[in-house]
């Protein structure tokens, strides 16, 4: 899985208007990807649950179910951006722009990061419902659905978005390095996807002490 998500673009002619560029990062939304992120919403929801079974056992499995999205709706943007960095991180690391052009490449990773987010988080309420529910999982998920507070839910995705164009310019700015060859593309994809990493860890932690989203919509 992981080396279809690290397959670089074909190199063809392209208009370098921006619309043009927004249209090819948007031609690389394919079934693939959207697998990749509703496969790691299912794991990742399986597995929080999993971890909350055993010391919460006293708890109903309405409450571990709304912990599950909650916690793992936190986690999303983080999770889906550096997801998004993988896949188009080569082709980002292709392109040699001056910063006053980037904003195409900003523009279409945060657009980019908010729609994965919501593929992960219908992954992640659709397995919360399935695995710990026995009666109508529609149903259950419509619960779910009405219980994210449009507060936190709203940060989700105004997070996923900046994450999206934070990651696009990490990359960008990599690719400015003069170093070229297959060596070279592989050492700004590894620091690329450290840095991105790192940034957003500590956004998150920022926001954490800042915001505390567990009780963001006063919840």
């Amino acid at each position: 899985m992981i080396s279809v998500i690290l397959t670089p673009a074909p190199m063809v002619a392209v208009s370098d208007e921006p619309i043009p560029r927004l249209i090819r990062r948007f031609e690389r939304l394919d079934g693939r990807l959207i697998a990749t992120v509703t496969g790691m919403g299912v794991v990742v929801c399986l597995g929080f649950i999993e971890l909350l079974r055993s010391p919460l056992q006293q708890l109903s499995r309405v409450t571990i179910e709304l912990l599950a999205v909650r916690a793992l709706l936190f986690m999303g943007p983080l999770l889906v951006s550096l997801l998004l960095l993988l896949r188009d991180g080569p082709l980002l690391l292709g392109e040699r722009r001056s910063p006053g052009s980037w904003g195409p490449e900003l523009l279409a990773s945060g657009l980019l990061s908010v729609v994965l987010l919501l593929y992960y988080m219908a992954a992640v309420m659709i397995t919360a419902s399935v695995t710990l529910n026995q009666g109508d999982v529609v149903a259950e998920v419509g619960f779910l659905i009405s219980q994210l507070e449009p507060a936190r839910f709203a940060a989700a995705l105004a997070r996923a978005g900046v994450y999206g164009a934070i990651t696009a310019a990490i990359c960008l700015n990599q690719a400015r390095r003069s170093s070229t060859g297959a060596l070279a593309m592989a050492s700004r994809m590894s620091r690329s996807f450290l840095l991105g990493f790192g940034v957003l860890f500590c956004l998150d932690l920022l926001w954490t002490i800042a915001v505390d989203p567990l009780r963001m919509g006063g919840s």
